[in-house]
């Protein structure tokens, strides 16, 4: 799966999962990304009649099968026709799972920029839906040029759920100092993650508080990386305060180095370390917005995951104040 093509299915996923409130802002970054580094999507196409006639017996053709055409053949888009004036969507799809959430389909791998410039060409195409059967995005000619038109920038965002189930280049384990696993979001980290993540992190020979080392993410699919940070058990003292924020700034600076566009984080060090919850959160967006104003050129997706409403409620009213 081309990553550009992932990296557009996580953010309209976290999208989703983000509610009703949502920014559609990581999109518009995920997708410039895309255009910048040749996104690569499957388009469904009719099959042509020189295929047809080369394959013989349709009903032998089962879905994955591959065939070289040895003939000329007319490649055609398949259209959803959204009213009787013929009006249409052509549907482009970010992997093969989520075109195989349809009908099945010949398909061809296909930049997806030349079909952007090329919408305005094509009189009664209204645009693309990407993953339709899915969690869809409806680029309608419109939302063409508000994307084309919009600028990259990092973007914070703030959502309820747990860490695990967001779709990122990076999630964050706040692990204890042995990187061994523990209760939490780190022991769920590690039953989702498999076996294999509690043997690559004994490699790591522990973590010291306010630092972060990164793994693979195993059987966590939706995403590429998790990066352990161990923040500070809390005993009041300004030293905390120091300690939590390096564990965000070097998260971050972990992420960043190894490529990630997107990252998760939980809250670190409120549950069993004690860590007020408001006062977490803060530290939590000041130093990740120090991190972001100190890498203005790299496009990073930061979000914070609220697994409790008091989190939530603790983001939301520190937001409202700025």
């Amino acid at each position: 799966m081309d990553i550009y093509a992932k990296r557009v299915e996580n953010a309209i996923f976290n999208w989703y999962y983000g509610g009703e409130n949502a920014s559609p802002v990581p999109v518009f970054n995920a997708l410039h990304d895309g255009f910048d580094h040749d996104l690569q999507v499957l388009v469904p196409i009719e099959t042509p009649d020189a295929l047809v006639r080369m394959i013989g017996d349709p009903s032998q053709v089962k879905a994955g099968d591959t065939f070289i055409c040895t003939e000329p053949a007319g490649i055609k888009f398949k259209h959803m026709t959204v009213n009787d004036k013929g009006d249409y969507f052509i549907p482009v799809y970010t992997s093969r799972e989520e075109m195989e959430k349809g009908e099945v389909s010949s398909s061809l791998s296909q930049s997806f920029m030349p079909l952007i410039t090329a919408v305005e060409k094509w009189e009664k195409c209204g645009g693309y839906a990407v993953n339709p059967w899915g969690r869809k995005l409806m680029l309608s000619r419109d939302m063409i040029r508000v994307v084309m038109d919009y600028r990259p920038r990092s973007h914070i965002e703030v959502v309820s759920g747990s860490v695990i189930d967001m779709h990122a280049d990076a999630i964050v384990n706040a692990a204890n100092n042995r990187l061994l696993g523990g209760g939490g979001v780190d022991g769920a980290i590690h039953r989702a993650a498999g076996p294999e993540l509690l043997e690559e992190c004994r490699t790591l020979h522990g973590c010291e508080t306010g630092k972060a080392k990164i793994t693979k993410a195993y059987n966590i699919t939706t995403a590429d990386h998790i990066i352990h940070t161990v923040g500070p058990v809390y005993y009041g003292r300004p030293k905390d305060a120091e300690l939590l924020a390096d564990c965000y700034y070097n998260s971050l600076e972990l992420a960043y180095q190894n490529g990630c566009r997107s990252i998760a984080f939980p809250g670190i060090s409120t549950g069993v370390f004690g860590y007020p919850i408001r006062e977490a959160a803060q530290i939590a967006l000041i130093s990740s917005t120090r991190w972001l104003n100190e890498h203005k050129s790299y496009v990073m997706n930061v979000y914070f995951c609220c697994f409790r409403d008091e989190e939530m409620a603790a983001y939301e009213a520190l937001i409202k104040k700025q």
